[in-house]
């Protein structure tokens, strides 16, 4: 599936429903080219999307790599655990 920026307000991201219920059609819009999501640790990190940049007239994703929370690992590892061991 397709994303798109809106120019006069940066909202992202929209998609081609958005673009034929707006009255500027795609005069107002940009296609935001997909990158895939960096390396990261799965364990001890997290990836999020973030807001796309435009380069050399191109907008592209963006991805933002975190330490996960301790609640997060947390949240993981009992999900895992159950995953092992589901309760009866």
């Amino acid at each position: 599936m397709s994303a798109y920026i809106k120019l006069s307000t940066y909202a992202y991201p929209r998609h081609i429903g958005d673009i034929e219920l707006d009255p500027e059609g795609m005069a107002d819009f940009a296609p935001v080219e997909w990158r895939d999501q960096p390396a990261f640790n799965k364990t001890t990190q997290r990836c999020e999307e973030v807001a796309p940049v435009q380069e050399d007239g191109v907008w592209h994703m963006v991805w933002a790599v975190r330490d996960a929370t301790q609640k997060e690992i947390d949240d993981l590892n009992a999900l895992l655990e159950n995953l092992r061991n589901p309760k009866e």
